[in-house]
């Protein structure tokens, strides 16, 4: 299985990418990049790219009747279309739902809730949707169908946020850092990275980079000198340690660096930022499609409302409720991420009149440890769990010594062992086949003194 981004690429035997030398791997990264050129840049997302960038974001009454008009729109179609929603709501009188201020009126929906009745939430067919995937920090995989044009619109929101700090998509070189398994498991050249022509883009393994490997990915990405790099803080923040560390000082600048999908920290922005001579700019979203969190000029983190609406818990738990989510509806979805509200009268002096979080604090970076092959973070490990089918409701790893990871499903009645070599082949292939994985099925997986969950479990001492 080749994965580009947050999709997958199947190929008829794994054995012919991994086989292939590389400049074929080469091209058959850019011939799966225009396939998906072909899906994701139509005309929704050419319009909205067009509205997202020339919105009026200071206005806060135009804010306030955008997102006023996307929610009653949604919640209109999820009652209409989807069977799951008809009887979810039948206690609830729709008609005195007249704006986002009353959506407190409708129920939390609950992940669990989610992910036992799935087939009843859909509102549109398997063929011809756009299929997400999710493992997350709760290891609960679930398949969301998203209409091709609630995909091409968040992506012209993706990409208008970039432009706004001088990137332009596709115009300019890109260097992504995510979980793509594009080098394969024994290969010996030092050659960690892949081109997607068709995007501009040249993908890097962050399951590669540590170690002795960093200095080989310096290398390039000086050799490549890419206007934007991309994806996850802690893979771009081990190369950034590096180049300080040794005084390397680059022969580009990017115009700047976009992080999503892990927690970035103080320290990894200082150490970032200090490498590479730009400025960091977060951004939060999901594979379920949650609304927009974005980093602006001044460092806050705003919540875009345009895309949906985020509340926020007693707990700090996040309920989302996402615009761009017709194929399979998200109304008050409790995603499991954390965030801390920002004070009600604090105003950006960016200008941006939505609303903004302080902080934040779903994306946990407990790792385990493979013996040839370093760290796993959570993100690693649920790509790995959305091969799981839904009869899983939770999954947990747990590391006691190195080279032996137990790993414990929550499961139902539904359950075929078949699933346990799935992930365990999955598992060889991200950490090695010098590593020791030991099943265990439960249909309780006992949660921490606090009453959270933890996805990964680390008792090296």
């Amino acid at each position: 299985m080749l994965v580009i981004g947050k999709g997958v690429f199947v190929l008829n035997r794994m054995d012919i990418y991994e086989s292939s030398p590389i400049f074929i791997q080469n091209i058959l990264t850019t011939l799966e990049g225009k396939r998906r050129a072909k899906i994701r840049f139509g005309s929704e997302y050419q319009k909205n790219l067009e509205f997202f960038k020339n919105f009026d974001y200071s206005d806060r009454e135009s804010i306030k009747k955008i997102q006023n008009e996307r929610f009653l729109k949604l919640l209109n179609h999820a009652v209409t279309f989807s069977p799951f929603y008809k009887e979810f709501y039948k206690d609830v009188d729709i008609s005195k739902v007249k704006s986002a201020n009353d959506i407190k009126m409708l129920p939390i929906l609950e992940k669990e809730t989610v992910r036992k009745h799935l087939e009843e939430m859909y509102t549109i067919p398997k063929k011809g949707c756009h299929l997400s995937k999710t493992g997350g920090t709760t290891g609960t995989s679930l398949r969301f169908r998203n209409k091709i044009d609630d995909f091409q619109t968040r992506l012209a929101y993706l990409d208008a946020f970039k432009a706004r700090h001088g990137f332009i998509h596709r115009d300019m070189k890109r260097a992504s850092f995510n979980r793509s398994n594009i080098v394969p498991p024994n290969q010996k050249k030092k050659i960690f990275w892949r081109d997607n022509k068709a995007m501009n883009q040249r993908i890097y393994s962050t399951h590669r980079c540590k170690g002795e490997n960093i200095k080989y990915y310096v290398e390039n990405l000086n050799s490549f000198k890419p206007h934007s790099i991309d994806g996850y803080p802690s893979s771009i923040y081990d190369i950034a340690r590096f180049i300080n560390s040794n005084n390397i000082k680059l022969d580009f600048v990017p115009i700047a660096i976009f992080t999503t999908s892990e927690t970035l920290y103080p320290s990894y922005r200082a150490e970032i930022e200090k490498a590479f001579k730009c400025r960091i700019y977060d951004q939060y979203s999901s594979s379920e499609g949650a609304t927009f969190i974005w980093e602006c000029e001044c460092g806050s983190l705003h919540i875009g409302e345009d895309t949906g609406i985020i509340e926020i818990d007693e707990d700090g738990e996040m309920l989302i409720t996402s615009f761009f989510t017709y194929g399979t509806p998200l109304i008050r979805y409790k995603i499991g991420d954390k965030a801390s509200p920002s004070p009600e009268n604090f105003i950006c002096p960016c200008g941006c009149a939505m609303k903004t979080v302080s902080r934040l604090e779903g994306r946990t970076m407990d790792f385990l440890l493979s013996k040839s092959h370093g760290k796993f973070t959570s993100i690693h490990l649920g790509s790995s769990v959305e091969l799981l089918s839904t009869s899983v409701r939770a999954a947990q790893f747990v590391q006691n010594e190195i080279g032996t990871v137990h790993i414990y499903l929550e499961v139902d009645e539904n359950y075929d062992k078949d699933q346990d070599i799935i992930l365990q082949k999955e598992l060889f292939f991200k950490m090695g086949h010098d590593m020791n994985f030991i099943f265990h099925h439960t249909t309780n997986i006992p949660k921490e003194k606090s009453g959270k969950f933890k996805f990964i479990v680390n008792n090296l001492k």
